[in-house]
């Protein structure tokens, strides 16, 4: 694989209708962003990590803490379309550019650099992500877990807020004990040029369906490396996510 220039965007948006200012919550003494960024500059490949903010607020947390970032309209569609106006904005060139979520707490440099790698390694692959086994039966059903199932060579052949696999000849209550499914991690590595023509397209009528963005790229061609992994990441969208991020990262935190 040549050597590829990689930079992290972080995408941080003040309003969330279901979690208001959730990048400024306290999470055990840091605000949830600050251990985003902190996990995301352990990288060994990014040459760049830059956070994109709507908010003053935000703003001033980058401050403190010593982080790069670029002011974004408000009023931009997604996550993709700010990191792609940040991209420009800062008049810079990179081969490999990151989505990294701003409410991804436990986020690591290593899983970073591990989808950069395998994403510079694939001739085929437009976009890679972060997978993950489902060990708890419930996400199974639970719609704001996206599940996805993949080829025989880990590119994704859907995404879903339904159960996929749908197990036609068991009970569900038995399908966890009998069948593996994977949820969706929305951290991505685009190839830069990927990122500019996926933000160009119209919404996809999958993607309007199932309210999740990934749908376009796989309507539109574009192959999406899934990679897997075990560490045990919490986005945080409601309040329970935060409380369950909070008992996480006391255990995180606590010494073995």
């Amino acid at each position: 694989m040549n050597l590829l220039k990689a930079i992290g965007i972080i995408p941080a948006r003040y309003e969330s209708t279901r979690l208001p200012g959730k990048l400024l919550l306290d999470l055990e003494g840091k605000p949830v962003l600050q251990w985003v960024w902190e996990g995301a500059s352990e990288s060994q490949l990014l040459s760049r990590l830059i956070i994109a903010t709507d908010s003053e607020k935000i703003a001033d947390l980058c401050r403190a803490i010593g982080a790069e970032f670029v002011y974004t309209p408000k009023d931009i569609a997604s996550g993709s379309d700010r990191i792609l106006y940040a991209y420009d904005m800062l008049n810079i060139s990179a081969d490999i550019i990151v989505n990294i979520q701003g409410d991804e707490p436990f986020v690591k440099g290593a899983l970073i650099d591990k989808l950069i790698r395998e994403l510079g390694s694939s001739s085929a692959a437009a976009v890679s992500t972060l997978i993950k086994k489902i060990d708890n039966e419930e996400e199974i059903f639970e719609p704001s877990v996206v599940k996805v199932v993949f080829d025989s060579v880990g590119f994704a052949l859907y995404f879903s807020r339904s159960s996929i696999p749908f197990v036609r000849d068991e009970a569900n209550e038995n399908w966890g004990r009998t069948h593996c499914f994977y949820k969706h991690i929305g951290i991505y590595a685009f190839k830069s040029d990927v990122l500019r023509s996926f933000t160009s397209l119209p919404q996809s009528n999958l993607e309007k369906i199932e309210k999740l963005e990934q749908l376009r790229l796989l309507q539109n061609g574009y192959k999406i490396l899934c990679v897997e992994t075990d560490e045990n990441l919490i986005g945080i969208d409601t309040i329970e996510d935060l409380n369950k991020a909070r008992a996480f990262a006391k255990n995180f935190l606590s010494p073995v």
